[in-house]
C-alpha cells in the first residue's frame, strides 16, 4: 500500500466573490489553483490544490493505486483520486473530485493491472496478445489497497483468455468485477486482421450513409429554395 502527501486549502469566499461555479474555478485555474471536493464520511468540502503540487503528486502516484493523505492545516483527511477533468487541449488539469475513506471500513477502488510475462501464445503460436481490461474493481480495507494486481500471461496459449476468476486470493481482497469478465486473450493473428477490416468497413459505410443523407438534405434544401423562388417570380408576373 502505497501513501503519498499532499497539501490542500478549504475554498472560502471573498467578499462578494463565490468560490464554486465556472465563473470562480475559472478565476482560481489562472493563478495556477485547481478546484477540487472531497466527498466521504466527514461530508463534502470545496477545497482547492496548487497545480505544482498536484502534478508532482501525480507523477509520484504513476499508474498505481495509492491512498492520498489531504492535509488541511491540522486537519487529515485519507482519500483515493476518484475521477479528474482535463482540458483536451493542453491536457492541462480542471477538477479533481477525492473521496474520504475511512481507515478502519472496507471500500471499493479500482486498482490497475499488471501484466507480466511473454505468452507463449505470442512467443511460439502467432497469436497477438489483445487486452480487454486494465483495471478490476475491488473491496478491501484502506491497508490492504494494493498498489497493482499482477496477471501472469507466460503459460496463455493461442485461443486462450484469463478471466477474473483465473487471478490470485489475495488476503483480504474481494474482486467486485464479475468473475467470468475476460482481462486478456491471446487470439489469432487472422482473427484480429478480420475484426480490423470488418471494423474499418463498417466505418466507411457509416461514413457512406451519412455523406449520402447530407447529400440528400442539400439537395432536398435546394429544391425547397428554388421552388420558394419559382413562387416569388410567377407572384411577379402576375
Amino acid at each position: 500500500m502505497k501513501r503519498i502527501s499532499l497539501t490542500i486549502e478549504k475554498r472560502e469566499q471573498k467578499g462578494t466573490q463565490k468560490v464554486t461555479g465556472t465563473n470562480a474555478c475559472g478565476r482560481l485555474r489562472k493563478t495556477g489553483i485547481i478546484p477540487a471536493i472531497i466527498y466521504g464520511p466527514s461530508g463534502s468540502t470545496n477545497v482547492q490544490i496548487q497545480k505544482s503540487d498536484f502534478r508532482k503528486m501525480m507523477l509520484e502516484k504513476g499508474e498505481r493505486a495509492a491512498l492520498i493523505e489531504l492535509h488541511c492545516g491540522s486537519d487529515v483527511r485519507l482519500s483515493l483520486v476518484q475521477a479528474s477533468q482535463r482540458n483536451p487541449r493542453n491536457d492541462a488539469y480542471l477538477h479533481v473530485d477525492f473521496k474520504e475513506v475511512d481507515p478502519k471500513r472496507m471500500m471499493v477502488a479500482k486498482v490497475p493491472l499488471k501484466f507480466v510475462g511473454e505468452s507463449v501464445g505470442v512467443k511460439d503460436e502467432g497469436g497477438v496478445l489483445e487486452i480487454a481490461r486494465r483495471d478490476i474493481k475491488i473491496t478491501c480495507l484502506p491497508e490492504h489497497l494494493p498498489e497493482w494486481i499482477e496477471v501472469n500471461i507466460a503459460d496463455l496459449h493461442l485461443e486462450q483468455s484469463i478471466h477474473v476468476k483465473d487471478l490470485p486470493k489475495l488476503s483480504g481482497i474481494t474482486y467486485k468485477t464479475g468473475p467470468n469478465e475476460v482481462l486478456v486473450a491471446c487470439v489469432n493473428v487472422e482473427e484480429e486482421a478480420e475484426e480490423t477490416s470488418a471494423e474499418t468497413a463498417a466505418a466507411a459505410e457509416g461514413a457512406v450513409a451519412a455523406t449520402a443523407e447530407a447529400a440528400a438534405t442539400s439537395e432536398a434544401a435546394a429544391a425547397s429554395e428554388t421552388k420558394s423562388k419559382s413562387k416569388v417570380e410567377e407572384k411577379k408576373g402576375k
